[in-house]
């Protein structure tokens, strides 16, 4: 009887060893297969998404450097020469850490019917002959007074910093899935006593668990706390246990209020309170799976604050004028048909001024292109100084600058412009002989649209020029 019943003791032992060799092994599989799958459906379509929505905002932003020289009216081999200067420049910027420059090659081809360069300008290519790795950008080119197309430069960004990127976080998956996939080899070498050592085999994947570089979290169906977090999550989210077996923190339970991903795939982008009281950006997805026979899901968190910090940079970038820090033409355009929108929906007041630097080119041509960017500079934190904070100033275009004046009409907004002028020409300068004058044209808002609202400012800024320059002219 003892006999018998040893045996099938042994029986049942070697049935439930070889079960849970399998089942552990398994296990291992499956969170391999987790990881791959994160890894090719999530992170890297991501990071390959952001990247070249980067890049692409890289390439407008320099757009507009050579829209700038094609109103400057320079002789035919000038602007060519100039075109091909601003081109090697985007060419020379580098990242600083890593000496990659962002562009590796530009080609740039422009409408001979609109534009008057000698026919090997037409076509230009600037940087490597060949970069088939790299992000393509196709920029149009416009014509800043006709608003026409008059080509199409194309950027070729450097994929470098994705793939250092890639490699990096590449490189930490495996090693991840290389140790699980050694634990489940070391589960079944040791199946025949895995009845003895379950518990260590236990302990080993919670290991595994807590070593994982990334915040992991298994949070049970229909119960508010975190059942098991790794030590990057502990950090990373505060969590504390409860007092019920479980762990919280305010930053988890703000992170559930706003609502956890369910399906495969789907991620959620979202702002967390960590531990040293900073907010960090991070993408938050799940895995739906059940642990110890209970619906359970899997949340992972990737902490994107610096590619998100990157996106704002390039963002603002887009927006802003590289020398000034100004907005640029683009964003002016933007704000002011926002501003009319609301002028015409609630019927307030809505004024602008366009200002231009007299004879800016002589003070280039007589001073240096130093002394001209100082100029533009300082003329720029000017307006600043100058208006409200509700007010919006920026770079048009050269040596132009337009403000904004939301809830103004036109006898405050000549007010406005004549201490932007007064304050313009009292400036100090690095060159003692130096006089900036600056001559502008005001116009209130009456129904028109953009175009129209600065056509008129350009007009009565140009009879400003006529009647002597250094004035403003408002409505007669």
């Amino acid at each position: 009887m003892n006999n018998r019943a040893f045996v099938a003791r042994r029986r049942f032992s070697l049935t439930l060893e070889r079960n849970l060799a399998v089942i552990f092994a398994l296990l291992g599989i499956l969170l391999t297969t987790l990881i791959a799958l994160h890894w090719v459906l999530v992170i890297e379509p991501t990071l390959r998404a952001d990247a070249e929505s980067r890049s692409r905002a890289f390439a407008q932003a320099q757009t507009s450097g050579l829209e700038a020289l094609l109103r400057t009216g320079h002789p035919p081999d000038q602007l060519a020469d100039e075109i091909r200067t601003e081109l090697d420049a985007v060419l020379l910027l580098k990242d600083q850490s890593t000496d990659t420059p962002f562009v590796r090659r530009i080609t740039l081809v422009l409408d001979d019917e609109l534009l008057d360069l000698p026919p090997d300008s037409l076509d230009l290519a600037q940087g490597v002959e060949q970069c088939p790795e790299c992000f393509v950008s196709e920029v149009p080119l416009y014509d800043p007074h006709e608003h026409l197309l008059v080509g199409i430069a194309t950027f070729y960004s450097s994929p470098q910093f994705l793939n250092n990127l890639i490699r990096d976080v590449r490189g930490t998956l495996l090693w991840v899935g290389g140790a699980m996939l050694l634990v489940i080899g070391f589960a079944w070498f040791g199946a025949s006593r895995v009845l003895g050592r379950l518990g260590e085999s236990e302990a080993n994947l919670r290991t595994l668990f807590e070593v994982a570089p990334f915040p992991m979290i298994l949070v049970e169906r229909g119960r508010p706390g975190v059942t098991q977090a790794n030590q990057a999550a502990k950090s990373y989210l505060a969590l504390e246990p409860d007092g019920t077996g479980q762990l919280t923190s305010a930053a988890w339970e703000a992170l559930a209020a706003d609502g956890l991903p369910f399906g495969i795939g789907e991620q959620r982008e979202t702002q967390i309170l960590t531990r040293d009281r900073t907010r960090r950006w991070a993408v938050v997805s799940a895995m739906p799976l059940r642990f110890s026979g209970t619906a359970s899901r899997l949340i992972t968190l990737a902490d994107v604050s610096e590619l998100k910090a990157i996106q704002d940079d390039l963002r603002q970038a887009s927006l802003t004028d590289g020398l000034t820090g100004a907005y640029n033409r683009r964003c002016l355009l933007q704000k002011l048909g926002a501003e009319i929108e609301r002028a015409k929906r609630y019927g307030n007041d809505l004024s602008v001024i366009l200002l231009d630097l007299d004879s800016f080119k002589a003070i280039n041509d007589t001073f240096g292109h130093r002394v001209g960017d100082e100029v533009l500079i300082k003329v720029a934190a000017t307006l600043r100084r100058c208006t409200r904070d509700v007010d919006v100033s920026g770079r048009y275009g050269g040596e132009e600058f337009l403000v904004i004046l939301p809830h103004t009409a036109v006898a405050p907004a000549l007010e406005v412009a004549e201490r932007i002028r007064t304050a313009v020409k009292t400036l100090a300068w690095s060159q003692p002989s130096l006089r900036v004058t600056i001559s502008g044209g005001v116009c209130e808002y009456a129904g028109m649209d953009v175009d129209g609202l600065i056509e008129i400012a350009d007009q009565r800024l140009y009879q400003a020029k006529e009647q002597g320059r250094d004035r403003i002219v408002g409505p007669p």
